[in-house]
């Protein structure tokens, strides 16, 4: 009882903490109204042009949509400077352009022209992969089966009609065989406030994760028929009013059917012994996104909520019926000179009247503890804070590969950083069964390790990392995203 009161009180201490400390929905345009400080100049200079150059497909308007400036109009110099640092931030988050640089040109010394230069990406990418299908990539590695291996053909195609529409179809064959399209980001309105997409796939397995045992899932094979199958679509509505606010609203119907065989060793795989799951999801998320960076941010934070409703309780077959609220913070800053921290804290509270397995997602899912990756603590209620100390042990250098025949990879940037971390977290697992020997759940656990960070173009991250869990293991684990 004493974790589950703590776990509200904190959810309510992150929602003002957020929009205390960062003004949630002050924009940049209201920098405007800002007092000045002793030391800032008060000439007022006024932008006469703005200038594109470099963006071959992108059109002009998703550019200026990113601004902070506009054309006509009149800025204290810090201002000026400080709007147009933030738009090259806000045309960097896009997944379009490797380099922006804005620079001011000046006509008279209270008139400039504005010269945005864009280094575009490559924005065709036709995909032949092996995928992992196991949690992460340690965790396959650690037993080698070849047989959770994806064999991926795809073609991912982004900013279609220089709009930055983006249109994902792929085929998987392994253990996963699956046919899935996405077609996002269309904007229906000349401000592109408002976005609509579209997902849907269909998929077999041969193989399926269908128990936790001692912390760790464990497969069933089935011998002749799939174990799993399903089909999924959805659409999703996107309003942007700003930069850094984003509320998303989705409707999707998902269906998945299990073997017989496997339902039996696991009663509770759909919940009521059933061999059918569908349902109906509704899920509302909002964003608030003030990083420096999409792919490795070292400064500002990120605030996130979801409500997500699995069932409408009537419609379902089993009556399912499961509502969960996700709240996350990620904060970034600078300590000195070279060193920077980062801080993280999630907390997923669900509310549902009997067990789901297929759908019980605790940690090690979609969040994890760093050191636990060969395992996953499953429940319905956690929270996790996890905290990086870093170094800047090479800053960011830009190097040209001129024997690279296509120009768009020609240009390289990296950055590397030595860290050292901390993680800790509870999950609450009201349905846990003794005999699994499911011990990670219900008790507190802990982790730390250093490792190193190489963070590169095209959103790019390599981690490689040693880490000690709270029971004394220990070991080294890669991967390919960000630690915060």
């Amino acid at each position: 009882m004493f974790i589950r009161i703590k776990y509200h009180l904190i959810f309510i201490f992150l929602i003002y903490l957020a929009i205390n400390s960062e003004s949630i929905y002050a924009h940049t345009f209201l920098y405007k109204n800002q007092p000045l400080s002793s030391g800032d100049s008060l000439n007022e200079i006024s932008i006469n042009n703005i200038l594109i150059i470099g963006n071959d497909r992108t059109k002009e308007k998703i550019i200026i949509r990113e601004l902070v400036i506009e054309k006509g109009v009149a800025y204290e110099s810090y201002l000026l400077d400080r709007n147009i640092e933030k738009s090259k931030i806000n045309l960097l988050k896009l997944p379009l352009f490797n380099y922006v640089t804005i620079q001011k040109v000046f006509l008279t010394d209270n008139l400039v022209d504005i010269y945005i230069v864009v280094e575009e990406r490559w924005f065709t990418w036709p995909e032949m992969a092996i995928i992992n299908k196991e949690r992460n990539f340690n965790s396959w590695w650690e037993t080698k089966d070849f047989s959770k291996l994806d064999y991926r053909f795809s073609v991912r195609q982004y900013n279609i009609f220089g709009l930055n529409h983006v249109f994902k179809f792929g085929l998987s064959l392994g253990f996963t065989r699956e046919l899935w399209l996405v077609y996002n980001n269309i904007f229906l309105d000349k401000k592109q406030h408002h976005y609509l997409g579209v997902y849907a796939s269909m998929f077999y397995q041969k193989d399926a994760f269908y128990l936790t045992y001692q912390n760790k899932i464990q497969t069933f094979i089935s011998d002749d028929e799939n174990s799993l199958e399903g089909k999924e679509a959805e659409i999703f509505y996107t309003y942007r009013p700003g930069f850094n606010n984003k509320h998303r609203f989705s409707v999707a119907y998902r269906e998945q059917v299990a073997d017989d065989s496997l339902v039996s060793m696991n009663n509770d795989y759909f919940g009521k012994s059933q061999t059918k799951l569908s349902y109906f999801e509704l899920k509302y998320r909002f964003e608030h996104d003030r990083r420096n960076s999409r792919g490795y941010p070292t400064k500002g934070s990120l605030f996130r909520t979801e409500i997500t409703q699995e069932g409408l309780g009537f419609l379902e077959s089993g009556g399912l019926n499961i509502l969960s609220v996700y709240t996350n913070y990620k904060k970034y800053y600078q300590i000195s000179g070279k060193f920077y921290g980062a801080n993280s804290v999630s907390l997923k509270k669900s509310f549902n009247e009997y067990e789901v397995y297929f759908l019980k997602k605790g940690l090690g899912y979609r969040n994890d503890l760093r050191g636990y990756e060969y395992y996953v603590i499953d429940g319905q209620d956690y929270l996790l804070s996890k905290n990086n100390l870093k170094f800047n042990l090479l800053p960011l250098t830009i190097v040209n590969l001129n024997f690279i025949p296509i120009k768009k990879f020609r240009k390289i940037h990296f950055a590397i950083y030595l860290n050292a971390y901390f993680d800790v977290g509870y999950v609450y697992d009201k349905y846990q069964d003794i005999n699994y020997m499911n011990d990670f759940s219900n008790n507190l656990q802990y982790s730390g390790g250093i490792g190193i960070d190489l963070a590169t173009y095209y959103d790019s991250v390599f981690r490689l990392e040693y880490s000690i869990i709270k029971n004394g293991e220990s070991g080294i684990f890669i991967h390919f995203s960000a630690p915060i």
